[in-house]
């Protein structure tokens, strides 16, 4: 078990995941199961295991998505976040702490879910205290009638994920004394590493239980607050 902490303070960058971590399930994952669609598993396994990039993931799955733009955001309007996350906010807020929410999955859904709970985000590292505005990085992605055109503006020489986390996580610490870092999947294994402190669950907990590295264990974002508070 990971010793007490310091309460959050203005010198904390709190560096969030999106699906799983701030939305209650992973939209990609609902999406699939919701879809029902034929292969989309064994294209995510092969991710999950490192024989392909989340990049090539990504593409294959969302190829497979054949519904008009209407029926694609209605069915993502019908997915929820969790509800302890503003509160969160308004202690992160509260503290003058900075955030951003970095995420592996596609902008169009992170921006649209986000709106729905009445958060406007942006991409500019000098608001990461601004209570207006909540910092996100996530793939790109252009919903047409013919299907859903992806971006990979945040990649690097690694290939292995659309949005390196780990750029964002060194890039956006400095001025910043502890890094925060709040995730459950894949996709968060490697900035993880580089944190001060670690919220996980799912794949990363197992993860960090395996490196031997301290970690809390969280439910939702109830538990981060009550242990940052």
């Amino acid at each position: 078990m990971p010793e007490d902490i310091a309460p959050l303070n203005t010198d904390d960058l709190v560096l969030s995941d999106f699906d799983g971590t701030i939305s209650l399930i992973d939209t990609g994952i609902a999406v699939i199961d919701g879809l029902k669609l034929e292969g989309a598993w064994d294209i995510e396994y092969m991710w999950r295991r490192g024989e392909i990039s989340s990049m090539e993931c990504l593409a294959r799955q969302w190829e497979m998505v054949k519904l008009p733009p209407a029926e694609l955001y209605e069915f993502i309007d019908a997915l929820r976040l969790d509800p302890w996350f503003h509160d969160f906010l308004t202690l992160v807020h509260e503290r003058q702490a900075g955030i951003a929410v970095l995420s592996d999955g596609l902008d169009f859904y992170v921006d649209r879910l986000l709106a729905s709970a009445g958060l406007r985000v942006c991409q500019d590292d000098t608001q990461l205290r601004d209570p207006d505005c909540l910092v996100r990085f996530a793939n790109a992605a252009t919903i047409t009638e013919e299907g859903i055109q992806i971006t990979f503006p945040h990649c690097n020489e690694c290939g292995q994920c659309g949005n390196c986390k780990v750029e964002h996580l060194f890039r956006l610490r400095q001025g910043f004394r502890r890094v925060i870092y709040i995730g459950d999947g894949h996709s968060d294994l490697c900035a993880a590493r580089y944190a001060d402190v670690i919220f996980a669950k799912d794949a990363l907990a197992e993860d960090c239980r395996r490196a031997g590295r301290a970690f809390h264990q969280f439910k939702d974002f109830g538990d981060v607050i009550r242990v940052l508070k």
